[in-house]
């Protein structure tokens, strides 16, 4: 039991210290005139990873008190992962508008938005799909939230 604790708290504090480091480097390395896209993207991966951290802090609280603190917690992810795909659907129409715009920006630029939408996509697989810790052999092991929507449909 004390294992497990020490685990769920070293995710949701490592998830949170995570939005914590992309909201600091979103804050210090981006001024007003930086192309929105990689703004939309940092926005994308910040909520996806307070997601995470929110999920992980809720399963502590649980074996802590021994009660079920959010009796509702299948139907906000399940909101949730609709809301991130929608999100995610829209990065690509947004570049595209910003391409249009004439907004190119730089190759560096370009390629940290591309990044950081890769890595957002990657944490919502890793979340909602996928444990990509535990993927072998072309076969992965179910997420805890995707667990959890199941279980309690």
């Amino acid at each position: 039991m004390k294992e497990l604790e020490k685990r769920l708290v070293y995710l949701f504090t490592g998830e949170f210290f995570s939005v914590i480091v992309f909201v600091f480097l979103y804050m210090y390395s981006l001024h007003p005139n930086q192309h929105y896209s990689i703004q939309y993207v940092f926005l994308i991966l910040i909520f996806i990873l307070l997601q995470g951290s929110f999920y992980w802090f809720i399963k502590w609280r649980r074996l802590k008190t021994k009660a079920n603190v959010l009796p509702n917690l299948n139907k906000i992810y399940s909101n949730l992962k609709k809301m991130n795909l929608i999100l995610i659907y829209i990065a690509p129409v947004i570049f595209l508008i910003h391409m249009i715009q004439g907004v190119y920006g730089s190759f560096i630029q370009w390629s940290l938005t591309v990044f950081i939408y890769v890595f957002a996509i990657i944490e919502y697989v890793n979340y909602y799909h996928i444990q990509l810790t535990k993927y072998k052999k072309g076969r992965g092991k179910k997420s805890s939230i995707a667990k959890e929507l199941t279980i309690r449909k």
